[in-house]
C-alpha cells in the first residue's frame, strides 16, 4: 500500500475517550451510588440515566464506521457540554477538555478528507 490509502496508528487515540465515555455512560445508567452524588452536586442528578444513554448512544454512533463523522459530531458536542458544566460549576476539572482534545486528534488521522476540505476552503477565501 501507498502513503495515501495508508491509514495513521495514531487514528485510534479516540480509544481513550471512547472509553472514559463508555464506564461514565454504564456508571450513569445502573446508578452508581457516587455517580448519582456527583451529578447531584452538579444540580444534575434529575438527568443522570439520560445523559447516560445519550453518551451511549453517541459512542455507538461513533463506533459504527459508517457512522463515525456523524458520531463523532455528537460526541463533541455533548463533550462541549460536560465541558459547558464543569466551567458553569467551576469546579476546575478539565477532563473534558482533555477528552474533548484526544477525539479531535483522532479525528485528524481519521477523517483525512475533513482536512482537504479546510485547506479548499481556506484557499477559497
Amino acid at each position: 500500500m501507498n502513503n495515501s490509502t495508508t491509514k495513521s496508528k495514531w487514528r485510534f487515540i479516540w480509544i481513550l475517550p471512547i472509553l472514559a465515555l463508555s464506564i461514565s455512560a454504564f456508571l450513569k445508567v445502573f446508578k452508581v451510588k457516587f455517580m448519582l452524588e456527583n451529578m447531584a452536586n452538579a444540580g444534575m442528578g434529575h438527568m443522570t440515566s439520560y445523559l447516560g444513554y445519550v453518551s451511549l448512544a453517541c459512542v455507538a454512533t461513533f463506533l459504527f464506521p459508517k457512522t463515525r463523522l456523524l458520531g463523532f459530531l455528537l460526541l463533541t458536542a455533548y463533550i462541549g457540554g460536560i465541558i459547558a458544566s464543569h466551567l458553569i460549576a467551576q469546579d476546575g476539572n478539565f477532563i473534558g477538555v482533555i477528552l474533548q482534545t484526544l477525539l479531535w486528534i483522532g479525528a485528524y488521522f481519521e477523517f483525512k478528507e475533513m482536512v482537504k476540505v479546510n485547506r479548499i476552503l481556506s484557499n477559497d477565501v
